[in-house]
């Protein structure tokens, strides 16, 4: 980060479409709390840039992984279920930056006319008609702290 002192935003991924640490039906599992851990050190690094405004956690909703020949991995189209279980995750990973956000406002950033910072949590979902795009394949939701 000390590197880039003029960076901006910074995008989380989750899941990354190749974590092998998932359940059956495709949902990734937090084991010893790495996605939490990952995301609260992303925060505290950018804690030192002077013109950091935006965090966006980006997610995607995957269905049950099936392994084709030769390895290829891709995914059934999302259960209800699915899409509700990874939805939550993303919302504790929300809340958790959130109440991070908050807690530099009111800490180190304070008192030095530091402006909110923008959240952006954006849902894409893959599965696509061939026609093309549907209004529901993006869901942006947006805070400011």
């Amino acid at each position: 980060m000390a590197a880039l002192p003029r960076l901006t935003e910074l995008t989380l991924l989750y899941p990354h479409p190749y974590d092998t640490h998932v359940t059956k039906t495709g949902i990734p599992l937090d084991r010893d709390g790495i996605i939490r851990s990952a995301t609260l050190e992303h925060l505290n690094a950018c804690r030192v840039l002077p013109d950091f405004d935006t965090l966006q956690i980006v997610y995607f909703i995957l269905g049950e992984p099936i392994f084709l020949c030769g390895g290829m991995r891709v995914s059934l189209p999302p259960t209800d279920q699915e899409k509700w279980a990874l939805r939550e995750q993303v919302k504790g990973v929300k809340d958790l930056a959130v109440d991070s956000l908050k807690k530099v406002k009111a800490g180190c950033w304070e008192g030095e006319g530091r402006k909110k910072t923008i959240m952006r949590v954006i849902e894409l979902d893959p599965y696509l008609p061939p026609e093309g795009y549907r209004l529901d394949s993006v869901k942006v939701e947006v805070l400011e702290v």
